[in-house]
């Protein structure tokens, strides 16, 4: 029950922290989110259609330096 709380909390907080980056007009590229987050995120019915993820931090670097 205790992973379950932390999780919900996890995922919430990681929406706080992309809301308030939009605000100041960052684009936000995730990267290693654990399975149990991401899982947690679509459970809470958080919609993650806009935002750009990846499996790897290195997947992420290389799409981030394409884009420049």
């Amino acid at each position: 029950m205790l992973a379950i709380f932390i999780d919900t909390m996890v995922a919430d907080q990681i929406f706080k922290v992309i809301g308030a980056l939009r605000l100041l007009g960052i684009q936000v590229v995730l990267s290693g989110i654990r399975a149990e987050i991401a899982q947690t995120m679509v459970n809470l019915g958080l919609d993650l259609a806009d935002i750009t993820t990846f499996s790897s931090l290195h997947q992420a670097v290389e799409y981030v330096n394409q884009a420049d």
